[in-house]
């Protein structure tokens, strides 16, 4: 294809090169803004086509002026570098229409793989000239079948966002541009070989010229009102999105807790127009942190998943199913009336939630509880019904782990309590209201201080001081337990760095930490960086469990126990004998010491051939058949004292020794103690000493 007007061939290329790079910058300035991959590769595509028609007007000026003539090494260069170039902006052209249809870009080294393949078929053609620069057929090949393969390449980009694309009028301009630009460049080849010599006429040149820059500034307007489009449609289905997880869970897909109260008044007039009982059924999974540690975030997110998918099939189908916390469900009913039936009902549920689970080839049991509330029965609002089906829910996690109870007047006192209680002890956390008193533990037989065992209280600012019972419970049910747990860890650690700088010699103070602390995660790291704070040992603070604690979930249990035996920690078990666990699993818990619970000290001296001594004494050899050492709690008459020493008890705490007292009076029995011992020791040289 030859050019007989070098001119205005010229102008043509030029023109085209200031809209193509000028369009380059402002797609450039749109990718900087919307972060669109196919935004970048249409720009360097501008530009690439830009800088190939500045070469192309520059080797049109330069055979114009014969500033160099034909076989020069320069304006091979120039024309390599074109075709490059031009080659390079049809695969860029080519990878943007990819990530919009796929909404992902060819991988790089595809990427890189056809930008060597296009500079490699340019340097061919630059090639053939350079072997035979004398033949004016090669020249008109070289630009023919560049402007062949352009065409091809636009016209099928033109077909793709016809018929792949969004049906808007962006694509549609963009589509019919790169169509017309195809078909034209296509044209003109045709044109090229019915005329002579390969040669274009000044008027078809200067009317393709024409046609060039109109479809290009289409195609521009295009791809902007395409650009416009697409992020109005982003947004519209970002709003979309937005608003569905304002009203939805977003793991489970179904309504949340919002949506729910939202709903609540429109079913409880459904059912009064209808004369019908609505049910709510709050189900609660019961030690579902166990799930999640056994099986990971992911894996206990599949658990609720799974559970989600059988209460959204239950026969009949519910009114409403939502997920209304983290492990906990609700569902609604009205088409029963009978009590019975109801009941039956929630039972059907719980055992559809218990049945196995196969995640991952393991088997997951779950256990849960339902708290049921009826309307008009227990109330005709919403926000009152929801809230005394929560009660429900709370008094069946209580009494039975696996129980279904039905709302029943009074059950609200201890929830309305709980709500006035709150923050009467936020106050006292912040406010720093909870003081410690401590116990001494004596050996048995000696009567030799051992240790001690910090005993929480609350110095309330109306009340006085206030023993655990009177607001323990309320800490757990408000969920603070790891926090008040945390708080006399770092008070119990102060109190021992503030004796060592005092020039006192220490002995160990027992903790007791709750079941949910015992199952988190970061106890590990966070005993660790509080030793380190304090500087303390590892054996200046011992931990103290229920076994119930323990037992909640052995394989877990177990793990947390083993490290914390690593690290030198000591365990006991508190309350031994309360709980559901078996001797058998005494053998398995690398603890230190048992705790006989008080109830059995209590019963000690009854009946000397009684259950209780029996119990006692067997619980004394078998703990110290598993070199375990035990500790009597409750222990309040010499009688019962002198019982445990016969039956080798380790040792002994209780009000007959010594209640639990302040940090100065605990310091004064420690500095006793420590002078005791010397004075012993003193002794035992004396009589060692002829």
């Amino acid at each position: 294809m030859v050019f007989e007007n070098a001119a205005l061939a010229t102008v043509n290329y030029a023109a085209l090169a200031l809209l193509l790079l000028g369009f380059g910058f402002l797609l450039r300035h749109y990718f900087n803004y919307y972060h669109r991959p196919y935004l970048r590769f249409w720009s360097y595509a501008s530009w690439y086509f830009g800088a190939s028609a500045v070469f192309a007007a520059t080797r049109s000026y330069a055979l114009g002026s014969q500033l160099l003539v034909p076989a020069s090494t320069t304006l091979n260069l120039i024309i390599f570098l074109q075709l490059s170039l031009t080659y390079i902006s049809l695969a860029l052209l080519c990878f943007g229409v990819f990530d919009i249809m796929r909404e992902q870009a060819p991988r790089q080294s595809r990427r890189r793989a056809v930008y060597a393949g296009a500079v490699l078929f340019a340097g061919a053609g630059w090639a053939l000239q350079g072997l035979m620069p004398q033949a004016p057929w090669v020249v008109a090949l070289r630009d023919t079948l560049m402007f062949l393969i352009s065409g091809m390449v636009l016209l099928s980009i033109g077909v793709i966002v016809l018929y792949q694309g969004r049906k808007s009028i962006g694509p549609r301009l963009i589509s019919v541009a790169f169509v017309l630009l195809g078909l034209k460049n296509i044209a003109l080849v045709h044109a090229s070989l019915l005329s002579a010599n390969m040669a274009l006429s000044e008027f078809v040149w200067s009317l393709q010229g024409i046609f060039t820059l109109v479809f290009i500034s289409i195609a521009a307007g295009g791809i902007i009102i395409w650009l416009l489009e697409s992020e109005r449609h982003r947004s519209f289905k970002a709003q979309q999105h937005a608003a569905y997880l304002n009203t939805h869970d977003a793991l489970t897909g179904m309504e949340n807790r919002e949506e729910l109260v939202k709903k609540l008044p429109s079913l409880i007039e459904h059912s009064r127009t209808r004369q019908r009982h609505l049910t709510l059924m709050v189900i609660g999974l019961n030690r579902f942190k166990a799930i999640n540690d056994s099986l990971g975030i992911r894996g206990g997110d599949r658990v609720l998943i799974e559970v989600s998918k059988r209460l959204q099939r239950l026969r009949p189908a519910p009114l409403t199913v939502a997920r209304i916390s983290g492990d906990v469900f609700i569902v609604a009913f009205d088409h029963l009336k009978k009590r019975s039936l109801v009941e039956q009902l929630g039972r059907s549920i719980q055992q559809r939630i218990q049945d196995d689970m196969l995640m991952d080839s393991k088997t997951v049991k779950l256990s849960c509880a339902v708290g049921i509330a009826r309307f008009p029965q227990n109330s005709v609002y919403a926000d009152t019904l929801l809230s005394k089906a929560n009660i429900a829910l709370s008094q069946a996690k209580g009494s039975n782990s696996d129980s279904v109870v039905f709302y029943q007047r009074g059950m609200g006192a201890d929830y309305i309590r709980l709500i006035d209680m709150e923050p009467e002890l936020r106050q006292a956390l912040d406010n720093d209201e909870f003081i410690l008193h401590l116990q001494p533990v004596y050996t048995g037989s000696s009567k030799r201080l051992s240790s001690f065992e910090a005993l929480i209280r609350w110095q309330h600012p109306s009340r006085g001081l206030l023993p655990p019972s009177e607001f323990l419970p309320f800490i757990e049910d408000l969920g603070w337990s790891i926090e008040l747990d945390d708080w006399v860890l770092a008070k119990t650690a102060h109190i021992l760095s503030t004796w060592r700088r005092q020039g006192l010699n220490t002995l160990p103070i027992a903790v007791n930490i709750c079941a949910r602390h015992f199952q988190n995660p970061d106890l590990i790291s966070k005993l660790k960086q509080l030793f380190s704070r304090y500087q303390l040992s590892y054996q200046d603070i011992e931990l103290e469990i229920t076994e119930n604690v323990a037992m909640t979930d052995i394989q877990a249990g177990l793990n947390v126990l083993a490290q914390l035996r690593e690290l030198g920690i000591r365990v006991s078990i508190d309350d031994f004998g309360t709980g559901y666990s078996s001797l058998a699993y005494l053998r398995r818990l690398p603890v230190d010491k048992i705790k006989i619970d008080r109830s059995f000290i209590s019963e000690l001296l009854r009946d000397a051939h009684n259950s209780e001594n029996v119990i006692v004494r067997s619980l004394i050899e078998l703990s110290h058949g598993l070199r375990k050492r035990v500790v009597a709690e409750g222990v309040e008459t010499q009688e019962q004292l002198n019982l445990l020493n016969g039956m080798r008890c380790d040792q002994v705490q209780g009000y007959l020794l010594s209640p639990p007292v302040n940090i100065q009076l605990a310091a004064e029995l420690l500095s006793h103690h420590w002078q005791q011992r010397d004075q012993r020791a003193q002794g035992n040289l004396r009589l060692i000493t002829p």
